[in-house]
């Protein structure tokens, strides 16, 4: 039987291999220094639960060094050095498809059926950690931070994806109605269709963490809120795969994997992004993203990361060493037509900066006329509309809601690393992030130097 683990390694000041991973949890101890393939001289703790084959997220608190982690079937909190301290049961439990959070017609046969951990969230506000789960339509429960056995909410809401392979990405960022003092949780969920509930969860939304409104839509109103719909008719043949979200600057945003377009089986990269005071998500936007190198395109992101850049890596991107930076993974697509990754990967390198320059390009474009408003798979697109001092324009509204024009985008520029490159990173693999820091090689050549 496989056996997921959760590791911390001893730092070493080597470059590192590429790792593969897919039932293990790597923890390093610092993130300041480079590190090499964990031999097992390296290991100096680790945790592993016999029963479970599969660890799904991984949460640290920042205050206190605590590790959660959500599995199938189980939640952990350990201590920092990764010992057991709770460990909660969460399935399998009786349910099906057919039932609603609420109740179950009775022609609905229900069975055992596997809780999959589709989000961990931390609340620093309210200390607690929320956790969803694939049962009972994607519901959730709010719990003490200090001892999760300790069940403070119990949300009656379809949140996150109601099976084991669906996607589903949730952070917390300020959002409606006061932002930035009011805190909401962003969550991305792919449509699973396995279910008539199905149709009333947004792909897009921000929900309220107030005790009263847990995890309802932050702000709804008849036609709008802060939610976004797949429309009916692009559901099932439009999926979108959400990698990884975060906030910078204002925004909160959605790195994606989807089709060009619901005509064009393409697939791509896509950054979505929806200003953190809109009521109506009438900013929503989005614009791929692109990780290339000598003519290979890496088309389907597999993980990212937001940080802040050091001074070495700063001065590439012309920016300062305060300023978000994206690092995200890249894989080739088995085919253009394929949402499947081959082997070959990259990591590319991104201002958020420079993302925002494009984004209010595409932005100011069609405030000028250009281009395409709407998306299709939410609403018809038509013709962008001209607006006075267009190049004074910033703000949305209806006329120009959901803007997106992704065949005159062109790709944010990056730094590439070759998948054969020894990179010299501090980093971190949870679940299916990197997180990465020190990423030239410019830095790894002078590390090597100071190394030997």
């Amino acid at each position: 039987m496989r056996v997921a683990r959760l590791m911390v390694s001893r730092p070493r000041r080597r470059c590192w291999c590429r790792l593969s991973l897919p039932l293990m949890l790597i923890l390093m101890l610092s993130l300041s220094l480079p590190i090499t393939c964990s031999l097992p001289a390296d290991i100096v703790q680790k945790f592993h639960d016999p029963e479970v084959e599969r660890m799904n997220h991984l949460v640290v608190d920042k205050n206190t060094g605590r590790v959660y982690v959500g599995a199938v079937n189980r939640l952990y909190q350990l201590s920092p050095d990764l010992l057991l301290v709770v460990k909660e049961v969460t399935g399998p439990k009786g349910d099906s498809t057919a039932c609603s959070m609420l109740d179950c017609p009775r022609e609905a046969q229900k069975r055992p059926v596997d809780n999959v951990n589709k989000a961990l969230v931390i609340d620093y506000t309210t200390t607690r950690l929320i956790s969803c789960g694939s049962l009972f339509q994607g519901m959730c429960t709010v719990r003490n931070l200090h001892n999760i056995s300790d069940v403070v909410q119990e949300v009656k809401e379809a949140v996150v994806a109601n099976n084991a392979t669906a996607s589903t990405v949730a952070f917390i960022a300020p959002g409606p109605p006061n932002p930035p003092v009011s805190q909401v949780m962003y969550v991305g969920v792919t449509f699973t269709g396995n279910s008539p509930y199905r149709s009333e969860v947004p792909a897009v939304s921000s929900r309220s963490l107030d005790k009263d409104k847990m995890l309802n839509i932050a702000e709804a109103a008849v036609t709008t809120g802060t939610r976004m719909y797949v429309n009916s008719l692009s559901r099932e043949r439009y999926p979108i795969n959400y990698i990884y979200g975060f906030s910078s600057g204002g925004f909160s945003y959605f790195l994606t994997t989807q089709m060009k377009n619901t005509e064009t089986p393409i697939y791509l990269s896509k950054l979505v992004r929806v200003c953190q005071d809109d009521e109506h998500y009438y900013s929503y936007t989005e614009i791929p993203i692109n990780c290339t190198s000598d003519e290979r395109i890496y088309n389907l992101v597999q993980a990212a990361y937001v940080g802040k850049a050091g001074s070495v890596l700063a001065g590439d991107l012309g920016i300062t060493a305060q300023d978000d930076v994206l690092f995200a993974v890249f894989a080739e697509s088995d085919g253009p037509n394929s949402d499947v990754p081959r082997p070959h990967s990259a990591l590319c390198v991104y201002s958020l900066k420079a993302i925002r320059r494009k984004f209010m390009s595409n932005i100011q474009r069609c405030f000028s006329g250009e281009g395409q408003r709407g998306l299709e798979f939410i609403s018809p697109s038509h013709k962008c509309i001209s607006t006075a001092n267009a190049q004074k324009s910033t703000v949305f509204n209806r006329s120009h809601a959901k803007a997106g024009d992704p065949d005159a985008v062109t790709e944010v520029t990056a730094f590439f690393l070759k998948p054969e490159a020894c990179w010299s990173a501090a980093s971190r693999r949870v679940a299916q992030h990197f997180v990465v820091e020190r990423v030239t090689k410019r830095q790894y050549e002078e590390e090597s130097k100071r190394a030997t």
